[in-house]
């Protein structure tokens, strides 16, 4: 199988037609077709299950994967490697960030990086922390923004301290003006995150042994705040998201005691071997990072 079908196949497997996979390598669906037809006739097995609304790729193709993205990533860091030695950057690097870091530092960081290397496409992939993994590990993406606690057997370096604060509707009143005490969350109502988008809220449940009541189950930090200002309960968020100007109204932030937080920095397989459009992100990172 040559580089070009395995960016084919790739690419027929993102866009989940033949013909939209065509539009996107400038090439006709015929072409397509031919080629995905000679992958199958020289693996000896089908690739793609083919229905009237697209295709999806067979179970034999899906553990091609992996080595499949191996060899674009090798290629894409050869090509990279090689414009290094030209003088020029160009080159494709894909980013997996969680919401938090998608709202607040992806403004700041991608378009001065953008206009410092503008060979270099910036291609950003949002999810849960689970989802970055899985992405890091499978090839999808190069680079992930993570928390300490979710980066595990990652290489990753720490960019920021990240507080964990309570918001609550403008009605509760804590205890202590301006601060919450674990235990007196015990038992209320919370707006919660689900486990594989933010580990560090469960966490901090976990370790304080709180037993939540919660109502409603939410993936963004935005609907959280919805949420907790028309008064469906309380909830545990990162700090990051108030520093930059995030709109709470309706809503008060208050500070947890015992504190807890995170560190957010950014992670990859292995430093060693990044694609110079790679390197040059988290350097790019770092400094930005240095500025909050």
């Amino acid at each position: 199988m040559t580089l070009t079908d395995c960016q084919i196949l790739a690419m027929v497997a993102q866009m989940g037609t033949f013909a939209a996979a065509a539009e996107q390598m400038h090439l006709t669906p015929s072409a397509i077709s031919h080629a995905v037809s000679g992958m199958e006739a020289e693996c000896g097995f089908p690739l793609f299950t083919r229905t009237k609304s697209g295709v999806t790729l067979t179970a034999a193709a899906e553990s091609l994967v992996p080595a499949i993205r191996q060899m674009l990533s090798s290629s894409e860091l050869l090509d990279q490697s090689i414009a290094q030695i030209n003088g020029m950057h160009k080159g494709v690097l894909r980013v997996g960030v969680f919401n938090s870091a998608c709202v607040t530092w992806l403004p700041r960081l991608v378009p001065p990086f953008q206009t410092a290397y503008p060979g270099i496409d910036v291609q950003i992939y949002q999810g849960s922390y689970a989802d970055i993994v899985a992405w890091l590990k499978n090839g999808v993406v190069e680079l992930g923004f993570l928390s300490n606690s979710s980066a595990k057997d990652l290489d990753f370096e720490p960019l920021y301290e990240d507080a964990l604060i309570c918001l609550a509707p403008d009605a509760y009143r804590p205890k202590r003006p301006g601060c919450v005490r674990a235990e007196e969350l015990q038992g209320q109502p919370f707006v919660s995150q689900q486990a594989d988008v933010d580990a560090d809220i469960q966490s901090y449940f976990k370790k304080n042994d709180l037993h939540v009541n919660s109502r409603c189950y939410i993936v963004d930090d935005q609907s959280m705040i919805a949420m907790v200002s028309c008064g469906q309960g309380l909830a545990i968020m990162p700090e990051l998201m108030f520093k930059m100007g995030v709109q709470h109204s309706g809503c008060q932030v208050l500070r947890l005691q015992p504190a807890a937080g995170r560190t957010i920095g950014v992670a990859c397989l292995a430093r060693s071997g990044l694609s110079p459009a790679a390197s040059r992100f988290i350097e790019h990172a770092r400094h930005c990072a240095q500025s909050l």
